[in-house]
């Protein structure tokens, strides 16, 4: 997607970056599987710390591993570790069947990390009014609670979701704003609001609190656990003595305790 070399595009791959690898240090194993490009090929795999790593797209370019449509994979049942989607389920035809490949692949308590732009966020409410325009290859906007729904229904449990890149005007505007270039750099807010490259500055971005309010959140970064599926211990079966024929009902053993033996009735 051209528009990702853009300045928003740079900014939000920026950001992206940052929060995968945060996720991925806490993701272990023999296989890290990327579905779909986004951005340059190795920009999250290289983050990794599985022994393994494989990207998985639908066109022959470099770093692409394999080939394959998102919806059908040639991998065997529950041989990955980990799965990440960078705006996959946003650009494929089929985002349900994709979920399903991926419960199907997964390991029991395997992970999967998905990256989304926030449906009530302000880069949603632009692609909406612009029919498509502003977000370029997005075939449909993948909310963080209609995604939540459709794992639950899978079998996973989502563990946390981070909203990152907040893209409200005043914040887009205080980090591209030119006379920011020739403040004093001795403040502390000077440095924050003006160091670093321009996708890197903002006022928001610098605070730790601005989190909470998710509507100014541009995007969501979600990670799910496919959950293990219980198992119930079967017990052995313990066979009792046989049983007389003839409908007698044999004495219990709460009755054999208060009862002497001799005064137990002995049939006919």
């Amino acid at each position: 997607m051209e528009w990702l070399k853009e300045a928003r595009g740079v900014g939000l791959l920026w950001e992206e970056e940052r929060m995968v690898r945060a996720s991925l240090e806490r993701v272990f194993g023999d296989y890290l599987l990327q579905i779909g490009t986004w951005g340059e090929p190795d920009r999250f795999l290289t983050n990794a710390r599985t022994r393994n790593t494989g990207l998985f797209g639908t066109h022959h370019v470099e770093g692409v591993t394999v080939v394959s449509r998102p919806e059908q994979l040639a991998i065997a049942d529950d041989s990955v570790d980990a799965v990440l989607l960078p705006h996959t389920l946003e650009t494929v035809k089929e985002p349900h069947q994709l979920l399903r490949e991926i419960d199907r692949i997964l390991i029991p308590d395997g992970k999967l990390i998905v990256l989304g732009f926030n449906s009530p966020g302000w880069w949603a409410a632009r692609q909406r009014m612009s029919d498509g325009g502003f977000l370029p290859g997005v075939q449909q906007l993948v909310g963080q609670h209609r995604l939540s729904d459709w794992l639950s229904l899978l079998g996973f449990t989502v563990d946390d979701v981070h909203y990152y890149h907040p893209a409200a005007p005043v914040d887009r505007v205080v980090a591209t704003d030119p006379s920011m270039e020739t403040q004093s750099q001795q403040s502390w807010w000077s440095r924050q609001l003006a160091g670093g490259a321009p996708e890197q500055r903002g006022v928001m971005r610098n605070l730790r609190g601005w989190r909470r309010w998710r509507i100014t959140a541009a995007a969501y970064l979600m990670e799910a656990r496919k959950e293990v599926a219980a198992m119930t211990p079967l017990k052995p079966r313990k066979f009792g003595k046989p049983r007389l024929v003839g409908g007698l009902v044999n004495p219990t053993t709460r009755n054999i305790a208060n009862l002497p033996f001799a005064e137990i009735d002995k049939p006919e």
